[in-house]
């Protein structure tokens, strides 16, 4: 492994630099911190553009199987320059972005999350992992939803945002190319007269969540074929979206899985 110790380095200044979003956008790259997140993006040597050791805490991640070519040992000052969190964990990398095909991910049976300009990180984040563990074939997000890339939100997906297909600023074309491959668009909001439960959703399934403020648009809203509610006690007047998202991706999970079993 090489060492580096300035600031002026051309690679700790690159990843250093993609704490801001129009420095992610040019290079196409992210940072991920944290053992278990890099453990994540050794998993993808295609996407592993680099990686940073705290020499303080290098023995913590000897069994780490490292590129030797792109490995790289910093001291803590550097680590802490690098990193947004305000204590690393000793360990972080540089990761391109993913790319997905939009024509292969709708041409498979399966559920899709459309997201209406969802602005918290952490929710944003939830959904990905959440879209990662239940079977999700992809996540979309409409234009004005927070950046999937950002630290904040790389954190909260614990790896997801190196392994769920997503696609971000999704036009209408993309939209009426959905429901020209048979998808059924399904928006859940709180006035909806169905519960999540009693529906029986098609193989190709999208469900829209909308923003925390404003819910699903009118334009999104003309487009679906029906809406759902999770029912909940009078007293509370709303779910989280990440938690709404999750409850309603668990029921598609049980129906996909139910319908498996009995093939």
């Amino acid at each position: 492994m090489k060492v580096i110790g300035s600031k002026d380095n051309k690679l700790i200044k690159l990843a250093a630099s993609l704490k801001h979003k129009k420095y992610r956008d040019v290079e196409r790259l992210f940072l991920v911190e944290g053992g278990r997140a890099v453990t994540e993006a050794l998993r993808k040597p295609e996407l592993l553009a680099a990686v940073f050791l705290d020499e303080s805490g290098i023995e913590e991640y000897y069994n780490f199987e490292l590129p030797s070519g792109e490995s790289y040992v910093i001291n803590t000052q550097l680590m802490r320059h690098i990193c947004c969190t305000e204590n690393p964990q000793g360990i972080a990398a540089i990761v391109k972005n993913p790319v997905w095909l939009w024509e292969e991910v709708i041409a498979r049976q399966g559920h899709l999350v459309l997201l209406d300009r969802i602005s918290d990180p952490g929710n944003l984040g939830s959904i990905l992992r959440t879209c990662w563990a239940l079977g999700g074939e992809g996540l979309a997000l409409m234009r004005g939803s927070v950046d999937p890339f950002s630290p904040k939100v790389v954190r909260s997906t614990m790896g997801a945002i190196m392994n769920m297909p997503l696609f971000r600023d999704v036009s209408e074309q993309e939209l009426d190319n959905l429901q020209g491959q048979g998808y059924c668009f399904w928006g859940a909001t709180g006035d909806a007269a169905e519960n999540y439960f009693e529906v029986k959703y098609p193989s190709k399934s999208l469900l829209i969540f909308g923003s925390e403020a404003d819910g699903i648009s009118d334009g999104l809203r003309k487009r679906c074929r029906g809406f759902i509610k999770i029912p909940m006690k009078s007293q509370v007047d709303s779910l989280n979206v990440a938690a709404a998202c999750a409850i309603i991706l668990a029921e598609l999970w049980r129906q996909r899985q139910e319908e498996i079993r009995l093939a």
